[in-house]
This record gives structure tokens, sequence and C-alpha cells, in this order.
């Protein structure tokens, strides 16, 4: 039978995509619908297809799946931050884990040992320390005087599933209180200043987006802002108004300037303080940790504090150990292992996040611990030059992984053991595959699941790979 467009027909989920959308497969053919999830059936409208695939969009659902719930936010559906809301948090985990499993053995090919029990929260909702907002006003034109006015509704939110379109949220069921807080200032702070709000179309306007990051152990937020230009418009309007906004729990410790007029917003700009301090506080398994603007921090301060652990409890550090922490960040992982290794060495390329962490070093009184700028793959043979090798490699890379020449060098410095950390199991599968192949002396030993982002498609790994002929060092 030849499937056509708008033809409906009935389809059992088995699965779910990354982006969210239930899979199923009618007369063979692949087919992603939103808003199903396995154990569903229902009719569904086909409205694209392709060569091998096809998308829908339910008609109607005759069966629900035993793992279906109510979702929480009134945005759900449309906004794009969330896809499992409509799961029990136990089916969750299940989908969580049976997805990373089945990504490790379609791509990395070898052998997997049975997986470690997952690291849950205990709370799946209202978890993130960091929001980052998209802002929208429908555009913008020139007033009488040469100056940019919007034209349209103002959002405050996230961007739409698969789009850049903006959902404006309220109250969001993944984020602290704070960020909602911070949300509304930002809308009252647009009004009464009268800032343009960016459209990607034009590339014209001032204001981008909004960060607020927010420390759960001290209450204090950071709120940036995120300007397409050198300059931010009335500043001392925009701490009045947040000052007045973030309540309760919360007070607003600072406030930042990030001055990016590039077309990728990825790409880090200038960043200023407008008012406040230069950093906030956090704290994990009894170390401070300061958090700056351009510092990465882990969004799930509770499940955190559970990864380090797991870390930790893989690297196995001795106290005549070395460690090698590469990824870095601001040193938080290499801070947790120093206390039971003998010394650490944090590797990496962002200059401010090695000042970050070197001062975290000092808060925390650890002496046995050192951080570098440059890049992992060249320091790491700097080191070796020097006669210093590791009994432990620790890497936490972002979603892109880890270059070739990095896991080359890894493995030539020969430790005794790696614990892998990543966000992306793809990319991890991939690297395991260049770590731990049919030729390599390593093998990978043991997985966990660590639940960092509740309610949403995303998930986080740990993974130990140890010497296949079981050799310490």
């Amino acid at each position: 039978m030849i499937m056509q467009r708008d033809e409906i027909f009935e389809m059992t989920v088995t699965d779910i995509s990354t982006s969210g959308d239930g899979i199923g497969r009618i007369d063979g053919m692949v087919t992603f619908v939103p808003g199903l999830i396995p154990g569903d059936t229902a009719d569904v409208r086909i409205t694209a297809l392709k060569k091998n695939i096809a998308r829908g969009v339910i008609e109607e659902i005759k069966e629900f799946s035993p793992d279906r719930t109510e979702p929480r936010c009134s945005c759900f559906g449309r906004c794009g931050g969330c896809q499992l809301q409509n799961m029990t948090y136990e089916a969750q985990i299940r989908l969580k884990e049976r997805q990373l499993k089945d990504r490790l053995e379609r791509l990395y090919g070898g052998e997997l040992p049975e997986f470690d029990k997952p690291c849950v929260t205990d709370n799946p909702w209202f978890y993130r320390n960091k929001a980052e907002y998209a802002v929208s006003a429908g555009g913008i034109k020139e007033d009488r005087k040469g100056g940019l006015k919007n034209t349209g509704s103002l959002r405050v939110g996230f961007y739409d599933r698969s789009s850049h379109h903006v959902t404006d949220v309220r109250n969001c069921m993944i984020q602290s209180e704070a960020a909602d807080m911070a949300a509304y200032g930002l809308r009252r702070y647009i009004s009464e200043s009268g800032i343009s709000v960016y459209d990607e179309k034009t590339r014209r306007g001032r204001l981008r987006r909004m960060v607020v990051k927010v420390s759960p152990a001290t209450g204090e937020v950071m709120i940036i802002l995120v300007i397409n230009g050198k300059k931010l418009k009335d500043p001392q309007l925009l701490a009045d108004i947040m000052d007045e906004a973030v309540t309760g729990d919360y007070y607003l410790a600072s406030i930042a300037a990030e001055y990016n007029s590039h077309r990728d917003i990825s790409v880090p700009g200038k960043f200023e303080i407008i008012a406040g301090a230069d950093v906030i506080r956090d704290s994990a398994g009894g170390l401070e940790f300061e958090i700056s603007p351009q510092s990465f921090y882990q969004v799930n301060s509770e499940t955190t504090e559970k990864l380090y652990n797991t870390v930790l409890e893989y690297a196995d550090p001795g106290q005549d150990d070395t460690v090698f922490d590469l990824y870095c960040g601001t040193g938080t992982i290499g801070l947790f292992c120093a206390r039971q290794a003998g010394y650490v060495w944090g590797i990496e390329s962002v200059e401010q996040a090695v000042l970050n962490a070197n001062r975290n070093a000092v808060i925390n009184g650890i002496v046995n611990i050192q951080f570098i700028n440059g890049k992992a793959e060249e320091k790491i043979f700097e080191l070796e030059e020097r006669g210093i090798m590791p009994d432990v490699v620790i890497m936490d890379p972002p979603r892109s992984g880890c270059r070739p020449e990095l896991l080359d060098a890894v493995v030539k410095s020969a430790p005794s053991r790696i614990v892998y950390v990543s966000c992306e199991p793809s990319t991890m599968a991939r690297d395991l595959r260049l770590l731990a192949g049919p030729d390599s002396r390593y093998r990978v030993e043991r997985v966990r699941l660590i639940d960092q982002f509740s309610q949403t498609i995303r998930l986080e790994a740990c993974c130990l790979l140890t010497k296949s002929d079981g050799s310490r060092g």
C-alpha cells in the first residue's frame, strides 16, 4: 500500500525520538508523531512523507499508555523545553535507560556491562538552577528619530519545538521560582525602558535574551542580559525593577551584560558586571563554588552531587594517584576528587573558567590541585614531558564530544582508569569506540544513567573504562 498525505492510520507507539516525538510503524514506515508516548495507540493523520519516514499528527488516542500522566504545564506541547511531562517519572527513567543502552549498543558496538542503578532525583520539578529565556516582540521598525521600536506583542519564554517561535511562559514547571520572577521583571523593564528586542531575520534590535543563574544553597540570583551592541539601556532602571521582582527565598546578587553581536549566539561576547557582585556562590558535597557569568555549572544541583559522587566512585583515586581532569570547567569534579587523590591537574581551554577553578580551589583550601589553560591534547604531552603521568583521566566534554587527537593522547598516556561523563550518548558512544575498540587495551566496565534533566528527553551518563589486563597504573 502506498501511503498518502492526509490519510489516517492506526499506529502503536514503541519509542520516543530525541526531539520528543512518538515513534511507531505504519505498514513498515517509521512514523513520528508529537504528543504520543510508548504504549499509546492512536489514529494518526499523515502530514509529511519522505523516502523512509513519515510524520503525522494525532487524530484520536484510542488506547492510552499505562505510563501516561497529565502534564503539569499549560505550555506543554508547544514549548520545546520539556518533552516528557505526559509520562510518569518512573517511565521516564526506564525510557532513558533503554535509549542509553540502545545508542551505546548501536554506535559503540563493543561489549557492555550491566548498567549500575540509575541516579534519580527526589524532586523532578522546579530543579533547574539556570534558565535561558528567549525574547520576541514581533519585529521592529524605526521611529521618526531613527530609533528602533517593537511592533508586536512581547513574549518572554522558550522556543517552540523545532522552531524559533517563542512561547510566552509565565510559570515554568522545571525552572526555579526565581527564574519566573526575573522573567516578570524583564517584561516590565522592556515596557518601561522601551528597549528594542532583537529580530533574528533583520538582525536589528538590542535585547537578545536573558540568562538567570540561581544558587539553591544561598538564594543568590544572577541575571545576565545578552545585548546586540555595546551598551545596556537604563541599567539603573533594570536594577531597580529586578530588585523588586526577585523576592521571598531569593535575592538579587548580580546583574551582568553580555555584549554579543555574533549571528551565532553560542559564540561568547564581552561580559560586564552592571550591578552587584562578580559571582554568586553555590555548594555541593561540602564544597563551595563561585559561579561567574561565563561559568559552566551543572543545571540540577541535587543530582549534580550524585553525578560527582559517581565520578569519584568510578575514578577511585588513591592517595598516591595523579588525576587528569579534562574539560574541567570551573573545577568542580577535580575538587571532588582532590580530597581523595594525591594530585589533580585540571585542563580547560576557556581562560575565565580556569581563573574561576583556581579561585574555587583557594576558597575550599584545597592545595593538591592545579588548573591550567589550553587544549587538553597539548597540555597532556607537556605534563608528560615533565614526568607527570596520569593514573586516572576524567573527561566531561561538551555535547560534541572529544577530538580524536585528544582521545589518542589519553590512550597513549596509559591511565589505569578513564571516566567519561556525557550529556550526549551518541557522541559518547563514538568516543568509546575509539577509546575501547577491538584493538584497545581498555574495556567498558561500568555505566550509569544520571537524571540531570527530568521531564525532558535529555540524559546524562557516566562510564568507567579500565585496562583489559586489569593493571592499575
